[in-house]
């Protein structure tokens, strides 16, 4: 489910108010019964979970029963918006799955107890029109143990939202801050009672680059921005969401783009042992992917074509199937772990050769420049009646040029902006180009389904099907040299 909650710190003298008022949307405050809570907080020794937003805990007390709790970040969202995973299980040990989730984050790092909270809570429901709930609040006070010691005490307020959103909160968390609360930042209990080691930078933070600097420092802006998301569409890509698992093999494709976009200033071994690894990865990813491309796709193309076409639809749902089954026990591998450290090793501390010390300004515009004249050469030869593999070709160029101009135009001051353009024009031509290669790659493995059967009523619909993907292979083709002039007149400008 997702978390969506304000917080506010409260004095020790502090009483919550009476929020019942239409104002608020408040019609009634109901007092629920207090709750004595234990929790237990898990994390690395080095706390990488809380470093990167993310909390264990293992809890008692609550009204359901003993629950181990996973609060991971909300893609697109602060740390008000979490969502929150819940796993029964024993206290003794971490629940696998669990553990599976935050393999990116912790890596190879054991999971060990690191705070023990005692939790006194006092609750109200605050209801809206016709008895529906807006929120739940609730006044916590903490008491952070060690052993039989007391290490720390505080208090705060909790105001989550039961809704879609926290708009309605505002105006009642105002309401508190008139009554004396203080407005705090959205860090989770663990964070206050484990102290500044869990506020510190996690081990992949955004990098910045400027003109002036080493060029190296643009290669580590580039693999951290890369790794960030594929560490964070991780989760996602577990739990089969369709749009995680296509972030995460995005971060494969650029890692890999970027280690070759940036080959002349890095140790060649060092680069190649590292794409060899996101290269095994990205299949795996990918065998699960293009089947969800396919499908999509069809969706609307082949609606009138069932069920005869059912057969192919369920071979390519099979496909993803098996694909998936491969994926997960690949990220549960060592060798996944493995390559987690070496990419976080790769952004702290990159093997550059001596060129890669040059500054920015100087060293990096050539790197763009030399993806371009590739692009170049194979989109001004090709034409109308060449083959699909030639054009196919032209789009691996188109998005290395668009993956160049992104990793390096953000570090080159005034020149970003021209850089951005190129990038935007290359991703639009890269997006014709893919739809091309899907409809090219789905007619051929429909025509091969069609050698295996004789089932009339599948042959007609595939039939059909394949003269659809044709022409829309077709239609790229007759848009393709607008959107390739597009692409040089950006470049020409920038």
């Amino acid at each position: 489910m997702r978390e969506r909650e304000l917080k506010l710190a409260a004095p020790g003298l502090f009483v919550v108010p009476d929020l019942t008022d239409d104002g608020l949307g408040v019609l009634a405050m109901q007092e629920l019964p207090e709750l004595q809570l234990t929790s237990t907080y898990y994390d690395t020794a080095d706390l990488r979970l809380a470093r990167s937003g993310v909390t264990l805990r293992y809890r008692t007390g609550e009204e359901a029963g003993p629950v181990w709790t996973l609060k991971l970040p909300a893609a697109g969202h602060d740390a008000t918006e979490r969502d929150e995973h819940s796993f029964p299980g024993p206290a003794e040990g971490v629940p696998a799955d669990a553990a599976d989730l935050v393999t990116a984050f912790v890596r190879s790092a054991p999971i060990q107890p690191v705070a023990s909270l005692e939790t006194r809570r006092k609750r109200w429901m605050l209801c809206s029109a016709d008895d529906q709930v807006l929120a739940e609040l609730a006044d916590d006070q903490v008491t952070v143990v060690d052993g039989t010691r007391v290490v720390a005490r505080f208090r705060e307020l909790e105001l989550e939202s039961r809704g879609p959103d926290l708009a309605a909160l505002r105006p009642i968390a105002n309401r508190l801050r008139r009554a004396g609360a203080v407005l705090a930042e959205p860090v989770p209990k663990a964070v206050r009672a484990l102290g500044p080691r869990a506020s510190a930078p996690p081990d992949v933070a955004p990098v910045e680059a400027s003109p002036n600097e080493p060029a190296v420092r643009a290669v580590q802006a580039a693999l951290s921005a890369g790794l960030g998301r594929l560490i964070a569409n991780d989760p996602p890509t577990r739990l089969g969401d369709v749009e995680g698992l296509h972030q995460m093999r995005v971060a494969t494709r650029r890692l890999r783009s970027d280690l070759r976009t940036f080959r002349p200033l890095l140790d060649r071994t060092w680069a190649a042992g590292l794409s060899d690894e996101l290269r095994w990865l990205g299949d795996r990813l990918g065998a699960v992917r293009d089947p969800d491309v396919q499908l999509g796709n069809l969706g609307s193309l082949a609606t009138d074509l069932r069920p005869g076409i059912d057969p192919y639809l369920e071979r390519l749902r099979d496909r993803r199937a098996t694909g998936r089954e491969a994926l997960l026990e690949a990220l549960t591998s060592e060798r996944y772990v493995a390559l987690l450290d070496r990419l976080v090793d790769a952004v702290r501390d990159p093997l550059v050769a001596d060129r890669a010390q040059r500054p920015i300004e100087r060293a990096l515009p050539k790197l763009v420049r030399r993806a371009w004249r590739r692009l170049k050469r194979a989109g001004e030869a090709i034409g109308p009646d060449d083959r699909d593999d030639e054009y196919h070709a032209v789009r691996i160029k188109a998005k290395r040029l668009r993956y160049a101009a992104e990793a390096i135009g953000p570090s080159l001051g005034d020149r970003a902006p021209g850089l951005r353009r190129v990038a935007m024009a290359a991703a639009d031509l890269q997006d014709l180009l893919g739809a091309m290669h899907d409809a090219v790659v789905t007619r051929s493995d429909l025509e091969a389904s069609l050698g295996e059967t004789n089932h009339r009523k599948y042959a007609f619909a595939a039939g059909r099907l394949v003269e659809r993907l044709g022409a829309s292979a077709r239609e790229g083709r007759r848009r393709y040299p607008k959107a390739w002039r597009r692409v040089g007149r950006r470049w020409r400008k920038a």
